[in-house]
C-alpha cells in the first residue's frame, strides 16, 4: 500500500511539474521562426531579423540582471518591455554574451537606448539555422552532445556551418532539469558545389 501511495505521489509531482513548466513557458513570446524540416531532435529553421539586447557575461554576474533591468524600465524611455524566450548565450570573439530577444512588435526605431553602458542593442540578421533540442542543465554536457550531433547532421545534409554555436534557454532556473527546453543553434548555408 505504501509503495502504491508513493507511486501515485511521484506521478502527481511529475505531472504537476510538467504542467507548471509548460504554463510558465507559454506566457512568453517566442522568437519568430519558421520550421523548414524536422528530423528527430534536429530542425532546420529560418529566422527573420531579430532585435536583441545583449551584454557580456562577466565572471560572477552572468549578465542576466543587466538585461532584466533594461526590460524593467532601465532604458531611455523608462519603458517596461515584455520578457521573451529564449535567452541566447554565445561566444563572440572569445567572449561569452547573453541576449534577450526584443518583442517582434518593436521596430528598431521603437527600441529604447540602454541606460547601462554594458548593454547594447543589435540586430541578428535573417538566416538559416540548424537547431538541436534537448533537456537538462546548462552545464550537464547536453550541449556537447547537441554540438556533436548537429555538426554531423550539417555535414551529412549538404550544409556548411557559418557561425559559432548559439545556446538557447527557454525555462527558469527552478524548472526541473528533465523538463527544461534547451536548444543549440548553428547558422548554416547550403554547400556550394564545385
Amino acid at each position: 500500500m505504501i509503495k502504491l501511495l508513493l507511486f501515485i505521489f511521484g506521478i502527481t509531482v511529475i505531472t504537476g511539474c510538467t504542467t507548471v513548466s509548460k504554463i510558465s513557458r507559454s506566457g512568453y513570446e517566442e522568437a519568430t521562426h519558421k520550421v523548414l524540416s524536422k528530423n528527430g531532435n534536429i530542425q532546420l529553421r529560418s529566422y527573420p531579423d531579430l532585435q536583441l539586447v545583449e551584454t557580456a557575461m562577466n565572471q560572477g554576474d552572468g549578465g542576466f540582471m543587466r538585461l532584466f533591468r533594461y526590460i524593467d524600465k532601465g532604458n531611455s524611455k523608462t519603458e517596461k518591455i515584455a520578457m521573451t524566450t529564449p535567452v541566447f548565450i554565445q561566444k563572440i570573439q572569445g567572449n561569452e554574451t547573453m541576449s534577450f530577444v526584443l518583442p517582434a512588435s518593436m521596430s528598431l526605431n521603437d527600441v529604447p537606448e540602454p541606460l547601462d553602458k554594458n548593454v547594447q542593442i543589435r540586430t541578428r540578421q535573417t538566416g538559416l539555422y540548424a537547431v538541436y533540442r534537448y533537456s537538462g542543465k546548462r552545464v550537464d554536457g547536453g550541449s556537447n552532445k547537441a554540438k556533436r550531433e548537429l555538426k554531423s547532421w550539417i555535414l551529412n545534409n549538404g550544409y556548411e556551418q557559418i557561425s559559432e554555436p548559439i545556446n538557447a534557454y527557454y525555462d527558469t532556473p527552478w524548472t526541473p532539469s528533465f523538463l527544461r527546453r534547451n536548444e543549440l543553434l548553428i547558422r548554416v548555408d547550403k554547400k556550394q558545389k564545385n
